[in-house]
């Protein structure tokens, strides 16, 4: 009984405490002008002129231009009661460099923090599902950010005119929501299992993207006209290589295709003219019309047993490729498969493997075995 009784009388103390900080906090808020509703569960508005704020942790909700234009201000303290972040809550406080926001919000209210042009960072906790129009707009020297899993909408323009911004952590499908020509670098996060179809296409400034393990799928046309893409590691669990994935990447020099790869699609490196060397595993099946067209500093090439076709064009133009191996179990090489590879001397293909067209140039010698 004694322990049971010491056990709440702890717990008041506890309570007493807490509710006891929350009001003094409430009470150097409102010595600073701040104003809130009757309940005290809304901060309403901020004086221009504050320059630190910590919000009490009895507030639940940041109203609409709660903070709007106060210039001064450098410094806010977000505590985890919050829930929402209103439309225009922060826009235009000019000289805030940098925000947390708490696990707690879920909501952040268009062009929230609008014209924010100091803030260098922020963190999205994973407990925000919605981001509003244009929520982060202006914000100039904003240089990375990562957006959650847990975010299922997010508003048009977010990001417009952050002209610093080249860092991204995000959904692959949240990429329309950028400018495709500012992004030099991004991340996938895990537990994504799809690209989507033209995800990144024309995203003429990326350099390197990261792709985890959960993803299964990256669809056609996902990194069509990357120019700036240099490299990339495909995970272990996509099965194909679809239709024009890395189309005219004209400064990809390696590419690491996983054993589960059981197809390579058409145009899939079409114009990949700085790529000079691909391993093709064990399990591809097929390889695609113009896969590996004109990828002109392509010098060897070794296929694995699985192949049974090489389809049309498949490598027409890699005038530097000097060596390939086309295993016995080739059964098509489609017509100009290896049509302008001029530095192709000799080739060896299975005895009863239909050869199409034109399939190699004049000038290199086939034999059958």
């Amino acid at each position: 009984m004694k322990k049971f009784a010491a056990l709440v009388i702890s717990l008041f103390s506890a309570l007493t405490l807490l509710a006891s900080a929350w009001e003094d906090e409430l009470q150097a808020a409102k010595s600073q002008g701040i104003t809130f509703s009757a309940d005290n569960k809304t901060l309403i508005r901020c004086p221009q002129n504050v320059t630190t704020v910590v919000i009490p942790s009895c507030v639940t909700a940041i109203h609409h231009n709660a903070f709007y234009n106060c210039s001064k201000l450098t410094s806010v303290t977000i505590p985890d009661s919050v829930t929402g972040i209103g439309n225009r809550a922060f826009a235009d406080c000019s000289k805030l460099t940098g925000i947390t926001i708490p696990d707690s919000v879920t909501h952040i209210g268009e062009e929230a923090f609008w014209h924010c042009r100091s803030l260098t960072g922020v963190t999205i906790p994973a407990g925000v599902t919605s981001i509003g129009n244009r929520a982060f707009g202006h914000c100039s020297k904003l240089t990375a950010v990562t957006i959650p899993v847990s975010v299922t909408n997010i508003g048009d323009n977010v990001f417009l005119y952050c002209d610093s911004l080249t860092g991204i952590t995000a959904d692959p499908k949240w990429v329309s929501k950028f400018s495709k020509g500012q992004i030099t670098s991004f991340t996938i996060p895990d537990g994504v299992t799809g690209i989507d179809k033209e995800a990144f296409e024309y995203c003429s400034n990326l350099i390197s993207i990261t792709i985890p393990d959960s993803v299964t799928d990256i669809g056609d046309k996902a990194f069509a006209y990357c120019s700036k893409l240099t490299a990339v590691t495909i995970p272990g669990r996509v099965t194909r290589i679809g239709e024009r994935v890395f189309y005219r990447c004209g400064s990809l020099t390696a590419v690491t295709i996983p054993s589960s790869v059981t197809s390579i699609g058409d145009w899939a490196f079409y114009g990949c003219s700085k790529l000079t060397g691909i391993t093709i595993p064990d399990g591809v099946t097929s390889i695609g019309r113009s896969a590996f067209e004109r990828c002109s500093n392509l010098t060897a090439v070794t296929m694995p047993s699985s192949v049974t076709s090489i389809g049309y064009e498949a490598f027409s133009g890699c005038s530097n490729l000097t060596a390939v191996t086309i295993p016995s179990s080739v059964t098509v090489i489609d017509d100009y498969a290896f049509s302008g590879c001029d530095s192709l001397t000799g080739v060896t293909i299975p005895r009863n493997c239909r050869v199409g067209s034109r399939a190699f140039p004049d000038s290199c010698r086939v034999i059958r075995r």
